[in-house]
């Protein structure tokens, strides 16, 4: 079982503002979020950084943690990234007062009152980042989505991709694995890991496949390693930088808004 991690990050504000970010993990894309906080508050607030798995076995401890700094922070911005939020996370969530309660990245219907959030249409998103570059993708002549179920939004997604495949009469395939026979030249993939993706890769070099040419590859997140990986990765992502700061605008207006988060596609050579 993963330990939950307390991370302090506090920035010395010039008002007593206090601010706790709740992740469950750390990643690249989650350290962008981090950082357009931060830059967006500007030292208007301290923040403090809680590291937190946000799943069965650890609901007890999530709720204790709230409980007992529900006085100490004026805001509690929180990501509830897990494919099933359990009755007992939530009911905690719902606890925090609204006016103090801030959800990143995705939006839960059970999360009762009027609360600040800034989140991720997954299925939307995509659907419409490929019907803006249908050009670039309709040349191939498959569309395989390379899913990962462990991720909460791979369903989502899947449902944009299926969507944009069927209104363009595009053959498409899903996988939950990648094997060297589903490498085919001729045909794209959209990958969500960057596990798979490293798979693709390996295979199209021992297939001898130019990526870009005989095969593309588009990527869901954006890293830093992608912009340099085999000559550029092409990119489907959220503005993770942007995110954090529309939060941070949230917060230091006192708004309880839903703002959906831009999504934007990234063209580079494997695609």
């Amino acid at each position: 079982m993963s330990n939950p991690l307390a991370i302090s990050i506090t920035k010395t504000p010039n008002t007593e503002l206090k601010v706790l970010l709740i992740f469950n993990r750390l990643s690249d894309f989650r350290n962008e979020i981090y950082d357009g906080f931060v830059s967006q508050m500007n030292g208007g607030a301290s923040i403090d950084l809680y590291i937190h798995p946000l799943n069965n076995q650890n609901s007890s401890h999530f709720a204790q943690v709230i409980r007992e700094k529900i006085n100490t922070y004026d805001y509690f911005a929180i990501m509830l990234h897990a494919s099933h939020v359990n009755e007992d996370i939530l009911k905690t969530v719902n606890s925090i007062p609204k006016e103090k309660l801030l959800i990143l990245d995705k939006k839960n219907e059970f999360i009762r009152g009027e609360y600040a959030c800034v989140y991720q249409d997954f299925e939307e998103d995509i659907y419409e980042a490929l019907s803006r570059e249908k050009h670039l993708i309709t040349k191939y002549k498959t569309l395989n989505f390379v899913i990962q179920e462990k991720y909460f939004y791979s369903l989502d997604i899947m449902e944009g991709v299926t969507r944009f495949a069927k209104e363009n009469n595009l053959k498409y395939n899903i996988y939950t694995e990648v094997i060297s026979e589903n490498i085919r030249k001729d045909e794209m993939y959209l990958v969500l890991s960057e596990r798979f993706l490293a798979i693709i890769l390996k295979n199209c070099q021992q297939q001898n496949l130019q990526i870009g040419k005989d095969i593309g590859i588009l990527s869901y997140n954006e890293t830093p390693v992608k912009e340099v990986l085999s000559g550029g990765i092409t990119v489907v992502t959220t503005d993770h930088f942007q995110l954090g700061k529309t939060a941070a605008n949230l917060i230091l207006n006192g708004k309880k808004e839903h703002i959906r988060n831009p999504f934007l596609f990234i063209q580079r050579n494997s695609l």
